[in-house]
């Protein structure tokens, strides 16, 4: 990524170090600039074109802090400055709100295929973009066998996308699932499933053996209660269920998430 002047604007420009075109890099950029330059939400970094003139296309991006989710629930920074509960709210409901937007603005629904916390970068206020595109595949809403090749990253992938290979607006939804239990229990997904381990069954083995207060990331009971995180790990559950009829869409996910930022903020005095 390199930082440039077009058109009096400061943005990134993505490209690969490699001049040669590869087909399957190619397709990825293509699809990102495609996707990005469709689609325009506040809770989505923005695109603003393509370059067709080179070997490999240079897709323009909006500038943006580059500090992720990841590194606030993992690592140094988590260590740091420990996200707070009104904050990993805060993350939910933008993400959300940018797959709801992503699901039901166009005429073909479009699926990210890839919602990880790597992909969701924060500024200094801690609102949320949803970032990486490359993924990203419009289906038609409602027909059924829609297949394509898994794509995703480890621990955050639907299962069900997994067995048969077909896409729908509940692939986003369950990897938005995992993302929430990553929100309440700072565990890493990824490192999990390396391990072979998974967030979600492991969480509802937990909370079967009454251990859900255990789960939780313990700097999360400074400032919540347990009215709204039991809420909040209801609906990251539902979301993650193991069946995609069972799921909610992404437009019920930002209801319900709105009724809990709003009872944390009468509760605290803070404003959304």
């Amino acid at each position: 990524m390199y930082k440039a002047m077009f058109d009096g604007k400061v943005v990134g420009i993505k490209t690969s170090e490699n001049p040669d075109p590869n087909p399957e890099l190619v397709d990825l950029l293509l699809t990102a600039a495609a996707i990005g330059m469709v689609l325009h939400h506040n809770n989505m970094i923005d695109i603003y074109g393509c370059c067709l003139e080179t070997r490999v296309p240079m897709v323009l991006y909006e500038i943006y802090p580059k500090i992720d989710l990841y590194k606030h629930l993992h690592g140094d920074m988590a260590l740091r400055k420990p996200l707070l509960w009104t904050t990993r709210i805060r993350v939910a409901v933008d993400v959300a709100y940018a797959l709801s937007y992503m699901h039901n603005a166009l005429s073909q629904s479009v699926v990210h295929r890839d919602v990880m916390s790597f992909g969701i970068l924060l500024d200094p206020s801690f609102h949320a973009k949803l970032a990486f595109f490359d993924h990203s595949v419009a289906i038609t809403r409602g027909k059924r066998d829609q297949k394509w090749p898994v794509h995703g990253t480890l621990g955050y992938i639907d299962p069900g996308y997994i067995e048969t290979q077909e896409v729908t607006e509940k692939c986003d939804v369950y990897s938005f699932g995992v993302l929430m239990l990553e929100l309440l229990t700072s565990r890493d997904p990824v490192e999990m499933a390396r391990c072979g381990d998974d967030l979600v069954d492991e969480f509802v083995s937990e909370v079967e053996k009454n251990g859900f207060k255990a789960m939780i990331d313990i700097i999360l009971w400074e400032e919540g209660n347990m009215d709204e995180i039991q809420r909040f790990a209801r609906l990251a559950l539902k979301c993650a269920a193991k069946k995609g009829e069972e799921r909610p869409s992404m437009i019920n996910v930002v209801e319900e998430l709105w009724v809990i930022q709003d009872h944390v903020n009468n509760r605290t005095g803070n404003e959304a």
